[in-house]
């Protein structure tokens, strides 16, 4: 066998790594498509309305919480604002006391599956199914009405989840901005995440519920009732917003 030339060794080498350059480029181009991002919207799903009125949507995850639900209905009334909470049904069956509190204050019940799975994509069909009837039951008892507001949690989907839930009657709901994010680690920085984001039909999210503790969610709650009050903002239910994309500004509102 011949040797290698000289100088073509390195020329070798010098390809080889402009190879290995090129396919982790292409990989870290790729892998973003090919996994869906929690959060991100996609057709038949909703993250905000096409409304030009300044009117947002305060919605809360996870609950109901025995001690973070409480505090933040109080500073909801206080601001006489509502709100949606996307409630986990065996969180539901746990506190139905705090779930009638937050219905009879005037505020809006969503569904937010019943034990909240990492990721709906890997449950066979029954279980999902599942998951949504038994907490629409739920709902229904607490309501009288059928809910058809529906949150995956972590804001996980697919297409075909997509499918099958549009197609038991719910609407999907995600968020145009969230207050809770590594890069937002107070209150207040919560509230300028929120400020910097939001925008007319807007959906912000917070969490009274699951973790620990939810106490920043409860003070950034008040931070970003004040800053979005003060810029003009009015603060709706989820309901109300979806008739807010398809009736015109009343005189004299928004």
């Amino acid at each position: 066998m011949e040797g290698l030339g000289v100088g073509e060794l390195p020329r070798r080498a010098v390809a080889l790594i402009i190879w290995v350059a090129l396919f982790f480029l292409i990989m870290s181009l790729a892998i973003p498509l090919l996994i869906p991002q929690p959060g991100v919207a996609r057709p038949g799903v909703t993250s905000r309305a096409d409304t030009s009125r300044k009117v947002v949507v305060l919605t809360f995850d996870d609950g109901p919480h025995p001690v973070f639900t409480p505090a933040i209905l109080e500073i909801l009334d206080q601001y006489q604002v509502k709100a949606t909470f996307f409630m986990i049904g065996n969180r539901m069956e746990k506190y139905p006391g705090l779930v009638r509190e937050v219905y009879e204050r005037g505020h809006e019940i969503a569904n937010h599956t019943y034990t909240h799975p990492n990721d709906l994509r890997t449950l066979p069909m029954v279980t999902l199914n599942s998951e949504l009837d038994r907490t629409n039951e739920l709902i229904r008892q607490t309501t009288g009405k059928e809910c058809t507001l529906f949150r995956p949690p972590r804001g996980i989907l697919n297409n075909r989840l997509v499918e099958e839930i549009s197609c038991q009657g719910y609407g999907i709901y995600l968020w145009t901005v969230s207050a809770d994010n590594r890069n937002a680690p107070t209150p207040e920085l919560m509230c300028a995440r929120v400020e910097k984001n939001i925008q007319p039909g807007g959906i912000i999210l917070l969490h009274d519920g699951r973790i620990p503790s939810r106490i920043k969610d409860v003070a950034a709650t008040r931070l970003i009732i004040k800053r979005l009050t003060a810029r003009g903002y009015r603060f709706v239910t989820l309901t109300e917003l979806i008739e807010a994309e398809h009736n015109p500004s009343p005189p004299g509102r928004d």
